[in-house]
């Protein structure tokens, strides 16, 4: 089995609260989670060609990366029924998904404000996290 990245905003609570449901419902530990603000974030950026002003989730499966509302629908995709259903989501034009993903991407700072703190992960949930390039290639196996 690949793994498969998850890119998310460190600072944002709707982010924080997306990583954790993927936690609760990933059974088969299949996702990695790193966060754009760490050094292995950086890392991922840079490899993909990842602009600046992208500050949505991503996932990258594979050499496949994934934004906004399709990362989303994706990562739906790989979890267990009946979450994996939110792939119809899939029928609506990106643009119009990706218009209200912006709006509220947009606005989430406003409306929750930057996080200060999130939930400290189990010492299981920490081996889904990588935080530097040394967790990054540790952690994920060679493609």
């Amino acid at each position: 089995m690949q793994v498969k990245l998850i890119v998310f905003d460190g600072e944002c609570h709707i982010c924080d609260s997306f990583v954790q449901f993927i936690l609760n419902k990933d059974k088969e530990n299949q996702f990695l989670f790193i966060s754009l603000q760490s050094e292995a974030g950086e890392f991922i950026r840079r490899k993909y060609r990842v602009p600046d002003d992208i500050d949505s989730v991503l996932l990258i499966d594979g050499e496949k990366i994934f934004i906004k509302s399709d990362a989303a629908l994706q990562v739906a995709k790989y979890i267990s029924f009946p979450w994996r259903m939110l792939t119809a989501g899939k029928f609506l034009p990106y643009f119009i998904r990706d218009t209200l993903y912006d709006f509220v991407a947009r606005n989430r700072h406003k409306w929750f404000e930057k996080k200060q703190s999130c939930r400290l992960p189990t010492a299981q949930e920490r081996k889904q996290f990588a935080e530097t390039i040394e967790d990054l290639e540790e952690k994920k196996p060679s493609e």
